[in-house]
């Protein structure tokens, strides 16, 4: 779903930071976990945080000291994107009630 409202080079960009999170989630924790648990639960992590995917909540527990992704400069561009999107609905929204 969320793919088909995303333009490839935006789902590409997702899917790079989606990729390098779990990457770095995985060397982190691999020692103490070792690689088959650290691939599983860093794909959790990745999945639970950049794709919205909801788990149990003993498997939760296991990522919970992981923390949330960095904030990149993709996601802040976005989230400024949607502010103004909302501000400009909002304003449009007032003139449309104003001239009824």
């Amino acid at each position: 779903k969320q793919r088909a409202r995303m333009g490839g080079k935006q789902w590409y960009q997702r899917r790079v930071a989606i990729t390098a999170g779990k990457k770095r989630m995985f060397e982190k924790h691999r020692a103490e976990l070792g690689d088959s648990q650290a691939v599983a639960l860093a794909n959790v992590w990745a999945n639970y945080h950049f794709l919205g995917c909801q788990y149990p909540q003993d498997t939760l527990e296991a990522i919970k000291g992981w923390g949330p992704p960095p904030r990149d400069r993709m996601y802040e561009d976005k989230m400024k994107e949607l502010k103004q999107r909302e501000l400009v609905n909002s304003g449009l929204e007032k003139q449309t009630k104003r001239q009824r």
